[in-house]
């Protein structure tokens, strides 16, 4: 019977190094989407993943089994995300194409039809994307907690700290400006 993440948490705590390798396996990816929603950028996802593992090695005399381990683990996570986002407020990023004489990437080209599918579905992703970033951070956090992490609304609650009408409420403004955002593309398709 495979154990739970308060068990090995524990076991952890007790000295088994396996247990953490459990952990990492069960959450690394998780918390590094959830990580790459609220920041938007990979480099900073990455670590912030990595100050959150970092962190959960570091405290692991600290934690107490008094929450769930999935709401400590991505409350740890939204701190982390939060700290870089204030950080980088005021900082831009550029990028460089490759410069003369490096090898050039071969591209393997799909059939005109599996091209177009997949380039509407890569810019309605992107517009999605766009539309998600644009929203307060308040209301984004809750939102990716919800429909990208699949947690439930009293998780968020613990995670955020906010009253649990107030993560309804907060939701259901994300949706409501996702909504009004993005509703040109709702137009395009009914057209």
């Amino acid at each position: 019977m495979e154990q739970t993440d308060e068990e090995l948490m524990r076991a952890y705590q007790e000295g088994d190094e396996e247990a953490m390798s459990e952990i990492f396996g069960r959450y690394q990816k998780k918390i590094f989407n959830f990580a790459l929603r609220l920041l938007g950028q990979r480099a900073d996802a990455e670590d912030a993943t990595a100050d959150v593992f970092l962190n959960l090695i570091k405290t692991e005399t600290s934690w107490r089994p008094s929450a769930k381990f999935s709401t400590w683990l991505y409350t740890v996570a939204r701190n982390a995300c939060l700290s870089k986002l204030r950080k980088h407020r005021n900082v831009f990023s550029l990028s460089f194409s490759k410069g003369p004489g490096e090898d050039e990437t071969a591209w393997d080209i799909p059939e005109p039809a599996v091209a177009a599918t997949a380039f509407h579905q890569k810019e309605l992703s992107a517009h999605i994307k766009t539309a998600i970033d644009k929203l307060p951070v308040s209301q984004r956090e809750v939102l990716i907690l919800r429909e990208y992490q699949d947690l439930s609304y009293d998780e968020i609650s613990n995670i955020t700290g906010e009253s649990l009408s107030n993560v309804k409420v907060l939701i259901f403004r994300a949706r409501e400006q996702l909504r009004q955002t993005l509703s040109f593309l709702l137009k395009e398709v009914q057209s």
